[in-house]
């Protein structure tokens, strides 16, 4: 319980960090920045992290392997080696000039130059991208897709180009156009993979998976929640939200849990009671996790989607429980956690649960 407090903690500055440097940039970002958007003093970051250094590349990192680790679960979905690489080249480009995940990178190449925790990190994150586009080429090549005579040569080349292109169309409005970089792009894709400009593509993109069988029956092992990858401060703030829940969980917190929900939240257990508002959720909390000495949920595969315009998202949690009865007995289970978010005045809250067990 111990550690996974203080793992907890750590992850909470990192998050914190990532929006500041989202913000402020890797130079402007202090530890004092930091340590005032969780409302906690410097010491508790120095505890942590030795130095402002190892504050920014350890966030730094923390960040980039989120969003690696979901362009390889974006490009897993291709049907193909050919879909799988546009897949790839989509996941890489910035969607505009004012994206902000793109513009943490290139200032993270450019504090790598002067940190050089930052630098190790950053050539590891760099070398693992290239070993996506790698391992879709010579995928491509065992079933016939490519004629690709050297995958890791033509690997660092397409990703020379599209962080060049990047770098000119995420800082510099105007020079370079999105559907000018990504003809250049399909073009040398073609090139270096033996087909034409016209075949790089994804014929499956447009498909979207049905979230429930028409039966109406649960779908948890298949279904893909709709709408958009969430930006790097809305992800932040909604894992948050997910791990304040199970922070108050563990600790009987009752007050805390119940603050991540909106005015109307509703709540469906596995045993089939549930409740909406506060006084029922406040009834639930106390039938099903304070009778526990404790309720540990880790967050093991976490999908969101999210409408911006509409502040709203949906979530799909796969977690492990680990639990002690208040005779001593332990437990534990595997379920999913089937959610609903709304963005109020107060940031994001939950506005709908439904808990399913798996095992």
């Amino acid at each position: 319980m111990k550690k996974y407090a203080v793992e907890a903690r750590r992850v909470e500055i990192l998050e914190a960090t990532c929006e500041v440097v989202i913000e402020r940039g890797f130079a402007g970002t202090r530890v004092a920045d930091v340590a005032k958007r969780l409302g906690v003093s410097n010491s508790l970051i120095h505890y942590h992290f030795d130095s402002k250094e190892a504050l920014l590349a350890a966030a730094f990192e923390y960040y980039a392997r989120k969003d690696l680790a979901e362009m390889e679960r974006d490009i897993e979905l291709g049907q193909s080696a050919t879909a799988q690489l546009w897949r790839l080249i989509e996941s890489y480009v910035p969607e505009g000039s004012d994206d902000v995940e793109w513009m943490l990178w290139i200032d993270a190449w450019g504090e790598a130059l002067r940190n050089p925790l930052m630098k190790s990190i950053s050539q590891q994150l760099d070398e693992q991208s290239i070993g996506f586009l790698e391992r879709v080429l010579r995928r491509g090549n065992e079933t016939g897709e490519f004629h690709c005579e050297q995958p890791r040569i033509s690997a660092m080349r397409l990703t020379a180009l599209i962080d060049g292109l990047a770098v000119q169309f995420a800082a510099h409005e105007g020079v370079v156009k999105r559907k000018e970089l990504m003809r250049t792009l399909r073009a040398s894709a073609a090139f270096e993979t033996g087909l034409s400009p016209d075949d790089i593509r994804d014929g499956r993109r447009s498909v979207k998976p049905a979230v429930r069988a028409a039966t109406g029956a649960s779908t948890a092992s298949t279904a893909v929640p709709a709408g958009d990858a969430p930006t790097a401060i809305t992800d932040a703030a909604l894992r948050h939200v997910i791990a304040a829940v199970a922070d108050a969980q563990l600790r009987g917190d009752q007050v805390t849990w119940l603050a991540q929900w909106t005015t109307n939240a509703q709540l469906q257990l596995p045993d089939g009671s549930s409740g909406k508002g506060a006084e029922e959720l406040t009834g639930l909390f106390a039938k099903h996790f304070s009778p526990d000495r404790w309720t540990l949920q880790s967050p093991e595969i976490v999908v969101l989607r999210v409408d911006e315009t509409a502040g709203s998202a949906t979530g799909r949690i796969t977690v492990t429980e680990r639990f002690q009865r208040r005779n001593g007995s332990l437990g534990s289970r595997i379920a999913v956690l089937h959610d609903r978010y709304e963005r109020t005045q107060a940031g994001w809250l939950i506005a709908t649960r439904r808990y399913e067990v798996l095992d």
